[in-house]
């Protein structure tokens, strides 16, 4: 272990989009901290790793579907460096379709990635951060838990799980010193979004305009909010699910 390293996060989704950016600040702004980028594509891990060294930077391949390989992944983070004290699980999967015609397969899919990907890794990481003394996580939701909306019945349905995931954690984590919260962003430019956007299932200027701020939000702005739910400043804080989405739901409440 690299002596000036106090600290890993583990971040799943972490080599692409609001996950890796979340890596490139925390690792900014503290030389104690080391990131685990948890993925099943090197992504851009490469490019962390050559600017903050092997030290601080892994790149973890990992179903997060797959328990035992949860499992084999934080033993594989221990191994390289220890002690596990952040989490942010950022993995995550869309598929949009007609609810009428939704395959099977789509909706475990979704529901596997999201709900289960969430569930192992907290599980997994909060063993670890319960031998380590305690910790913080961060789930990552989505402005859809808050709306119907058509034709993501999945995508909908396991994000509002990963709420009621979070606040049960939360409570039952207390005593372990393990603080558990959620970010809920709405439309965020990142490379899952110009996928579907590609795809015609989102016009991103007319998404644009759902937001009273009359614009997407950037992976930064989500990195910083999670970035102050994994810091002491939040030391009073669990349990809480904080949007971050440019006045979304409050535009569409209004």
């Amino acid at each position: 272990m690299n002596n000036r390293v106090d600290s890993v996060a583990v971040i799943t989704g972490g080599t692409s989009g609001i996950g890796w950016k979340t890596a490139e600040m925390l690792l900014q702004s503290d030389p104690e901290v080391a990131c685990a980028l948890v993925d099943l594509n090197e992504g851009r891990s490469a490019d962390l790793i050559e600017r903050f060294g092997p030290d601080r930077v892994r790149f973890v391949q990992s179903d997060a579907t797959d328990p035992a390989a949860v499992n084999a992944a934080v033993a594989e983070i221990h191994n390289w460096n220890q002690p596990i004290k952040k989490l942010v699980t950022c993995a995550g999967i869309h598929m949009a379709g007609d609810s009428f015609e939704l395959p099977a397969e789509h909706w475990q899919k979704v529901l596997r990635v999201h709900i289960d990907g969430t569930f192992y890794w907290c599980q997994a990481a909060g063993r670890a951060m319960r031998e380590a003394g305690g910790g913080a996580i961060v789930t990552v939701g989505s402005i859809a838990q808050d709306f119907g909306f058509p034709g993501r019945a999945a995508y909908t349905t396991s994000k509002a799980g990963i709420a009621g995931l979070t606040r049960v954690l939360a409570v039952e984590w207390a005593p372990a010193g393990i603080r558990v919260n959620q970010v809920i962003p709405a439309m965020v430019e990142t490379p899952m979004l110009q996928r579907i956007a590609a795809k015609g299932i989102v016009d991103t200027d007319a998404a644009a305009a759902e937001h009273a701020l009359g614009r997407l939000g950037t992976t930064g702005e989500l990195a910083q909010a999670i970035m102050f739910l994994l810091s002491e400043k939040a030391s009073f804080i669990t349990g809480e699910l904080m949007h971050v989405d440019g006045g979304f739901r409050a535009q569409r409440l209004g």
